[in-house]
């Protein structure tokens, strides 16, 4: 029992209320799945030419469309959601209030954190019926279904997490909105983008020293495994990674390791460090080191 009122999370509970129950609710999730699933019929229809017959293959390819249009909605919705939530208090004035009763620091932002994602999260599993209708003509695995879902939770985790520590950095939402999706949109193109060039700048010194059988180093399958796009790309065994899963070239570096699995591990660290700060930041009053005496 006491465990249970220690985890009781009065700000999250509050939040859900406010944001569930509004009338838009209902309409946002109604058209989400009417977009998403226009496009998923639409692209059956296409395919199959109104036929009967369809191809296994053709499904993993229109499997791995909607997967990567569910995953570009999720990097470009939770910035915003989660840019304003502790700032948008500020704003109101409302923060010094919070931050005066019983409710901890760590409550106050995993409250808000969680809150601020809980409609998305909502959103994304509402589309499983949709994935269902296509996992049922074959071509991918349950494993990759679940990957998928378990790819989207943990983007969305640590994309929040980021947003809720600028949110904290930033007096203001607005500025904190746009920090947060250029800080998004830099970190999905940066991450291959310096792989490519690190890719090339190795290719130019192989040349310039007439090396035509060195190992290929692995970092650039690193940065490319960091990467949302390639990452969902390597559950379906898709993307630039030759070293990585110890199935590439000899000529590569073998690192036995998913893409997926770094990919994971990468954003749980995020996470945990974008947290861990917006907790520290927004006590009000923060515990020093007792000096000792010398």
């Amino acid at each position: 029992m006491n465990i249970l009122q220690r985890l009781r999370n009065p700000v999250l509970l509050n939040e859900l209320k406010l944001r569930m129950r509004t009338k838009r609710s209902p309409w946002v999730i109604t058209l989400y799945l009417l977009v998403l699933g226009t496009v998923a019929l639409t692209f059956i229809f296409l395919l199959t030419g109104a036929g009967s017959y369809y191809d296994p293959n053709q499904t993993r390819g229109l499997f791995m469309m909607l997967s990567l249009l569910q995953l570009a909605m999720i990097c470009f919705v939770v910035p915003g959601l989660t840019a304003g939530v502790i700032s948008g208090e500020r704003e109101r004035q409302t923060l010094s209030i919070l931050l005066t009763t019983n409710i901890s620091a760590t409550k106050l932002i995993l409250g808000k954190w969680l809150a601020s994602l809980s409609f998305m999260t909502f959103l994304v599993f509402a589309t499983i019926p949709l994935y269902a209708i296509i996992f049922l003509y074959g071509g991918v695995s349950p494993v990759q279904l679940l990957q998928v879902f378990g790819f989207y939770v943990v983007t969305m985790l640590g994309l929040g997490s980021v947003g809720v520590l600028l949110s904290t950095l930033i007096k203001r939402t607005g500025i904190a909105t746009v920090v947060s999706y250029a800080l998004v949109f830099g970190y999905s193109a940066g991450t291959s983008v310096l792989a490519e060039v690190i890719r090339e700048m190795i290719r130019y010194q192989w040349r310039v020293k007439n090396i035509t059988n060195g190992i290929f180093p692995i970092w650039p399958d690193l940065l490319h495994s960091l990467n949302p796009l390639f990452a969902m790309l390597g559950i379906f065994g898709e993307g630039p990674f030759r070293g990585l899963r110890g199935s590439g070239s000899t000529n590569y570096t073998i690192l036995p390791l998913d893409p997926y699995v770094i990919y994971c591990l990468f954003f749980a660290a995020i996470t945990l460090i974008c947290l861990s700060l917006s907790i520290y930041l927004i006590k009000p009053v923060k515990s020093r080191r007792r000096k000792t005496a010398a």
